[in-house]
């Protein structure tokens, strides 16, 4: 009885590792946790997956040399672990005819030098390259080829502030222009060129709620209709985008 009793335990044993194995297996799109305790995306095998911030458009700006050590993602289906949301993951075609995984509409990436599941060693590289994060960024950078580095939405949309603003405080002339709309999120993620703590939320004169950088008020443009529009740079000498490295400006 015994030596059945074992046979079962050791059946059992096997067919639990069995059905875990298979349902990470389902999983194309998972998530990780790093040593810091933050989570991201990972592919099936556990690998980091990475966004490149001059991808503004939702578009593929790594061709070449660059896709050598940044290869590109793509699964034909994506299926996620409880955490994530499949309808996030969309599909785009490259220059190159090869089809490659979105996710916000940010194109994926691994990075050569990860070598085993864990690797995040393309963090933060050349200051354009990061993980995605879970939950997901409300706050990322962008890279322009004229403006550098620049504040976005978590969906790409390009963050303004307004310089008659004083900090902590909206100006009336911007708070009442339904041109350009306040930026309020729920919550602040941030990729690790960002420090969280620099974002805050204030109430305006008409009590709605707006978020700031630095103590100053962000905003969005209406003329912006997709990612990757800087239509508000420079209107009227007072619009600007963020560049984070020389914000405010002394």
């Amino acid at each position: 009885m015994k030596r059945y009793s074992a046979f079962f335990s050791v059946f059992a044993t096997a067919l639990f590792l069995a059905l875990s194995l298979d349902a990470q297996a389902q999983d194309t799109v998972g998530v990780a946790t790093n040593a810091s305790g933050e989570k991201y995306l990972v592919d099936s095998k556990g690998m980091s997956l990475y966004y490149y911030t001059k991808d503004k458009t939702g578009d593929s700006d790594c061709n070449g040399n660059c896709l050598k050590v940044w290869p590109a993602f793509y699964v034909p289906t994506v299926s996620v672990s409880p955490s994530l949301d499949a309808a996030d993951f969309g599909t785009i075609t490259r220059a190159d005819g090869a089809k490659q995984t979105t996710y916000m509409g940010w194109p994926l990436y691994y990075w050569v030098r990860d070598k085993q599941p864990g690797d995040i060693t393309g963090e933060g590289v050349g200051k354009v390259w990061y993980i995605l994060k879970v939950p997901a960024y409300t706050v990322m950078i962008s890279t322009d080829a004229k403006l550098g580095n620049y504040l976005v939405d978590g969906k790409g949309m390009t963050l303004y502030w307004f310089t008659k603003d004083s900090p902590a405080t909206s100006d009336g002339s911007g708070a009442a222009n339904a041109n350009w709309p306040a930026f309020a999120p729920d919550s602040f993620v941030v990729p690790s060129a960002l420090d969280a703590a620099d974002f805050k939320m204030i109430a305006r004169g008409d009590g709605t709620r707006q978020a700031t950088y630095k103590g100053y008020p962000l905003y969005y443009f209406v003329k912006d209709q997709m990612r990757g529009d800087v239509a508000g740079q420079g209107v009227k000498d007072v619009w600007y985008v963020i560049d984070p490295a020389k914000f405010p400006a002394e």
